[in-house]
């Protein structure tokens, strides 16, 4: 009896360290399909978030990135599987073409993901939300437009949208977005429809083999670079002037942007310009971190060094 019973306890610890086991490697698996987005996509939408709903609960801030993570792994995993001969030549290590998940449980894992994304939706009353995201993405995987440099970028700005949206509303505690909430998010959307193909410059090699067509590829890169240059300071003056930042941060991200442009023009390597678009990554932080000043100014706080 005994020996039955310690039986009976060694196969139900076994099953469930296995079931276990496969749970996180399933969860780690799909967080490696965003891994390369924390600093792109996760810090910005974050900063957005953070700065326009206020300080929030822990159990909010849990939620809104649960529900961010679900909409942009859901975005990867298909990108990924219709992307595989640009992985193999830039990006080996991502799960599919490394041979951590096979090509059809990578799209199992793709059904699942988005159908918990939307059912989190409908929870949280972001239905127009996740379906304008939805549309985006199938325009940008399935119907192939991301080869065109235009239609690329207009629906990455799409996606950045809808990531700041949803992830401010749940932070808000499910309230729609203000008006200053909701220019902040549409700036967000055109600021990276008009600068976002910094990112291209590092991926030209990826791009070229599987025919893709962007700014970093068609334009000479001296005019490429001194073009995105002139957009990055229109854009760093413009939002200076209309969120009204104190001084010492309105300097900071004016350095910011020098920084970032000096290394773009100055090293044209894709090695250096993955360096680069880290810099540029951190103006894009600070860009949206600076409705915060607008929103305390509403709210009656004297900001010291205002302008």
């Amino acid at each position: 009896m005994k020996s039955s019973w310690n039986s009976s306890l060694t196969t139900f610890t076994t099953s469930f360290h296995d079931i276990l086991s496969t749970v996180v490697e399933k969860t780690y698996t799909a967080f490696l399909f965003s891994q390369s987005d924390v600093v792109p996509i996760i810090g910005p939408t974050l900063a957005v978030a953070m700065v326009l709903a206020g300080p929030t609960d822990l159990w909010s801030f849990i939620q809104g990135f649960v529900w961010m993570e679900l909409h942009l792994i859901s975005f990867e995993i298909k990108n990924q599987m219709v992307g595989l001969e640009e992985d193999r030549l830039a990006k080996p290590n991502r799960p599919i073409v490394s041979g951590r998940i096979s090509l059809a449980d990578a799209q199992i894992l793709y059904q699942v993901v988005f159908a918990l994304s939307f059912l989190y939706s409908i929870y949280h009353g972001l239905v127009a939300c996740s379906v304008l995201y939805l549309v985006a993405i199938v325009a940008y995987n399935e119907v192939g437009l991301s080869r065109n440099w235009f239609l690329k970028s207009f629906l990455g700005s799409i996606g950045y949208v809808c990531y700041c949206w949803g992830t401010t509303v749940v932070f808000d505690h499910n309230k729609p977005l203000s008006q200053t909430s909701a220019i902040a998010v549409i700036l967000s959307g055109v600021i990276h429809t008009t600068t976002g193909h910094a990112q291209d410059f590092r991926d030209r090699s990826g791009d070229a083999a599987i025919g893709r067509k962007t700014l970093a590829i068609m334009l000479p890169q001296w005019f490429g670079r001194w073009s995105l240059m002139a957009l990055v300071y229109a854009w760093t003056g413009g939002l200076v002037y209309y969120w009204q930042p104190p001084i010492p941060v309105s300097a900071g991200f004016a350095a910011l942007g020098v920084i970032t442009m000096v290394k773009y023009c100055l090293d044209y390597s894709e090695e250096a310009d993955r360096k680069s678009y880290w810099w540029y990554n951190m103006w894009l932080i600070t860009a949206h971190m600076l409705p915060v000043f607008k929103r305390l100014s509403d709210a009656g706080v004297k900001i010291p060094f205002s302008m």
